[in-house]
């Protein structure tokens, strides 16, 4: 593969018009299309295949009036008074009256069967309930019970709420015009001295995205190229190149919106992945370039960055589109499209980094790094000379120490060199510094790093995990205020009950369970009918018995009697852990009852979908980890040809995701220092993408770190050189990490500020997303890639690279490194030279 990526880049710098051209000519028409194509994104979350799914489907078919439970777009509008005063006060009852009545002037409603002033409204639907079930033989007690949990009028009648539905198929298609009509009416009852708030699946925020978080992350990274590459051109090349690839990879999730519905937080994803690897990857590129242009010219030095740092970019761009790709695993559909859209525009970037970076350098030629600044990443301060030479004199030491002469310094330097000298030139950076440091203590680094990741991942233990929600809505919002109230007023399950669907068709009239029931009926009906209404009331008691219910009852009957709705009141919240177990103990309460009577049961409602979701992806995640971990095993001893390496990258990639994960659930779910304004439940869907992403990040810095040091092992056939106060492998390790730190650690930093950006985001669960990459690609790159990994070198000596040769023999090759590309340039140049 290096000596294909060799040619693809020397052509593509020779060829520079015409890569150039190609690319502009592709973006524009990708964009054309895009434009003629593109259909409107959506804000749903594309599910399938979940139990409750599949009651919701059942509960339409049974009760088509009612339409999609889950999914409707209601709105619960809630009511305080003024302290010391109630609702049922005249002036309060009033200016209800006068929310209400705007309302029902200016909006047109769906469901309003709770809708109105909720001081007149409940105590009718209450005795309504009681005359209902009472006929129906029910208690009168038990009929009471009922309609006092149906009130909508706190006890002591300071918090009423009344509710609706929008003229909408969904809450994602109400339009904001209806929305800022509700608004209107909540500012007249706040006006008049009452608190005012609404929430429910019809009034949430918009999912709106900030334009800001990109152009942060850009500026951003411009500026750590320029301290990078000291030269303003040569920082520009890197953006150009993440720009276009990130624009094909956006403009290509539009055209696919004429075929395929995507939500419209996908591109938000394959954005903030793309920006981030387009960037990293153009970088390493050009700064193999810079290294290989002091001792070859332009169209080969091109070609040989494309081939040897190329290589790496293509491996490491291939594990993050695997890590991506392999989301698919989840089986919940929108996971499904953000993973294939960032997977997509991963292999964008790749394949535009490799041709377009050696174009533009074709193209700029000498003046490819102009602009340099004095004093920034190496360049000499005019004025200062005298610390110029003292820093040569500096490197001059450095490179006797690692066994390299001063002839052998010119090439990273960027000035011309005879090359029947050597190659390298070592100098007296931070990084060179750094793993010298780590050589004289390893077991030091290898204990600070362990120890320290290991604690912070601890908080993974107390994680929780649940979908956005009311309950879990930043404090300020009105949704999180009315989500709130209904807590303080009635009781916190309130805000998400689930729906127990009876299907009663093919009931058992002879079900011992039932009997007492039937007796107890009159005879105006057939065995048949007392048995399905028997098992209505049958279940609606059963499920009252589960722990954490609150209270059961039968909110509704299909229009031929054969079905039944039951309403399950949690005591807890939807965003509460323990409504987890609520959920599941009441399915295995629902596999009794059909046991017990005949009849089908399904569990709905959009509290029941979203634990679903959430359990799904619990149980998809050791899957996915085994796949992705494994997957790294594989290609790392493929790639290094080692045990040892790829066991300790896999581990260290460990280490960084569950500190990752642990000190995000210590900031945005336990509120660590109050960082965040409303502390909650994780989103569900957070740590499986984490892990994809951490997982080709890792891989990436593993490749471009631990590939410059299996170099210099492979070039010096393990040995260390004349006069070398080290061991081969420490050497390599030295010479390795000291070419490579510089422009690992100016990609991590760039990947993290691209990150970092997106918690200006308005969404919670994007800063989240923002927040959690950001510190785990922290961990990883400087604390497991650039401690953790030169310093398990540093212990384990000549087994670090040890492999069975049996083993060796029966692996296929796979030089990324571009070992072969090199030894056969060098074969070429001493035959030239002779």
């Amino acid at each position: 593969m290096a000596k294909f990526l060799f040619r693809v880049g020397r052509w593509s710098y020779l060829n520079k018009w015409k890569v150039i051209i190609a690319w502009v000519l592709l973006l524009a028409g990708v964009g054309g299309a895009a434009v003629a194509l593109m259909k409107p994104m959506t804000q749903e979350f594309s599910i399938s295949g979940t139990p409750a799914i599949e009651a919701t489907q059942r509960t339409m078919e049974l009760f088509p009036e009612g339409g999609n439970p889950a999914n409707a777009a209601s709105v619960n509008l809630v009511f305080k008074a003024p302290d010391g005063e109630k609702l049922s006060d005249s002036d309060n009852d009033a200016a209800i009256d006068e929310v209400i009545s705007y309302l029902e002037d200016n909006l047109v409603m769906g469901d309003t069967m709770r809708f109105g002033n909720p001081l007149e409204v409940s105590p009718e639907l209450e005795q309504g309930v009681i005359d209902q079930f009472t006929e129906m033989g029910l208690p009168e007690e038990a009929a009471r019970e009922d309609a006092e949990n149906l009130s909508m009028v706190s006890d002591d009648e300071t918090i009423a709420y009344t509710t609706f539905n929008f003229d909408a198929e969904s809450p994602y298609s109400v339009e904001q015009s209806d929305k800022d009509i509700v608004t209107d009416a909540m500012n007249i009852g706040r006006d008049l001295g009452l608190q005012v708030e609404a929430g429910g699946a019809g009034f949430g925020d918009e999912i709106a995205v900030n334009t800001t978080s990109e152009i942060i992350g850009i500026g951003v990274a411009f500026l750590v190229l320029i301290f990078t590459f000291g030269s303003l051109v040569s920082a520009g090349m890197p953006l150009i190149s993440a720009v276009v690839g990130v624009g094909l990879g956006s403009l290509g999730l539009f055209i696919a919106t004429h075929w395929v519905e995507l939500n419209n937080i996908t591109p938000v994803l394959a954005v903030m992945i793309g920006l981030a690897v387009g960037i990293d990857y153009a970088l390493f590129i050009l700064s193999r370039y810079r290294s290989e242009r002091a001792t070859k010219d332009g169209p080969d030095a091109a070609g040989m960055a494309a081939g040897t740092a190329g290589s790496s970019v293509v491996f490491a761009g291939a594990t993050v589109f695997i890590a991506l790709f392999a989301l698919v695993v989840a089986n919940i559909g929108f996971l499904t499209a953000m993973g294939l859209a960032a997977a997509a525009t991963v292999a964008i970037a790749v394949i535009v980094a490799l041709t377009l970076i050696p174009a533009l350098l074709g193209l700029l030629g000498d003046k490819a790094f102009a602009g340099r600044i004095p004093g920034v990443a190496g360049n000499r301060r005019r004025a200062k000379k005298h610390k110029a030479s003292k820093h040569a004199a500096q490197s001059q030491q450095i490179a006797q120490e690692m066994g390299v002469s001063d002839s052998d310094t010119s090439r990273e330097s960027g000035t011309p060199a005879d090359s029947s000298r050597g190659t390298f030139r070592m100098t007296p950076t931070m990084g060179n510094r750094w793993v010298r440091l780590v050589r004289k203590m390893p077991g030091v680094v290898m204990a600070f790093v362990v120890l320290s990741l290991g604690a912070l991942s601890a908080p993974v233990l107390d994680m929780e995990l649940s979908l956005p929600a009311d309950t879990t809505s930043n404090p300020d919002t009105t949704q999180r205020k009315a989500a709130d109230l209904l807590s303080e007023g009635f009781y916190p399950g309130v805000n998400g009950p689930f729906l127990v669907i009876v299907d009663a068709e093919n009931i058992n009239a002879d079900a011992p369970a039932l009997q007492p029931l039937m007796d107890a009926q009159g005879e105006d009906s057939t065995p048949t009918e007392q048995a399905q209404l028997s098992s209505y009331m049958y279940t609606a008691d059963a499920l009252k018995r589960v722990g954490g219910v609150r209270h059961a009852q039968i909110v509704g009957l299909s229009e031929d009697g054969q079905a039944a709705q039951i309403m399950v009141s949690p005591q807890t919240s939807p965003t509460d852990a323990a409504t987890v177990g609520v959920a599941s103990a009441l399915r295995d309460a629902t596999e009794r009852i059909e046991d017990a009577t005949g009849a089908d049961l399904g569990m709905t409602g959009l509290t029941a979908v979203q634990l679903d979701i959430t359990e799904r992806l619990e149980e998809a995640m050791p899957v996915y980890l085994a796949i992705v971990v494994g997957l790294a095993i594989l290609l790392l001893f493929l790639v290094f040809r080692s045990l040892l390496v790829p066991l300790v990258a896999a581990l260290g990639f460990l280490l960084s995701v569950g500190s990752a994960f642990g000190l995000t659930v210590l900031v945005w779910q336990q509120g660590l220092w109050d960082l965040v304004p409303a502390p909650g439940p994780l989103i569900s869907f957070m740590p499986i993408f984490l892990i994809g992403v951490t997982f080709g990040l890792a891989m990436d810095y593993q490749v471009f770190l631990v590939t410059r040091m299996r170099e210099h092992y492979s070039h010096t056939n393990g040995q260390p050189s004349p006069g070398s106060p080290y061991s081969g492998v420490d050497e390599s390790t030295i010479v390795g990490f000291t070419q490579g730190a510089r422009v690992v650690t100016a990609a991590a930093i760039i990947m993290i500020s691209v990150f970092v950006a997106f918690i200006n985001q308005p969404l919670p669960f994007i800063q989240i997303f923002g927040f959690a990459l950001a510190v785990s690609v922290f961990f990883d790159a400087f604390f497991i890639r650039m401690s953790l990994v030169p310093a398990t070198m540093f212990l384990m000596g000549k087994a670090t690279w040890w492999m069975p040769k049996w083993l060796d023999k029966i692996m296929p090759p796979l030089d990324i490194e571009g070992t072969a590309l090199e030894k056969e340039w060098e074969e070429k140049e001493r035959a030239r030279a002779g």
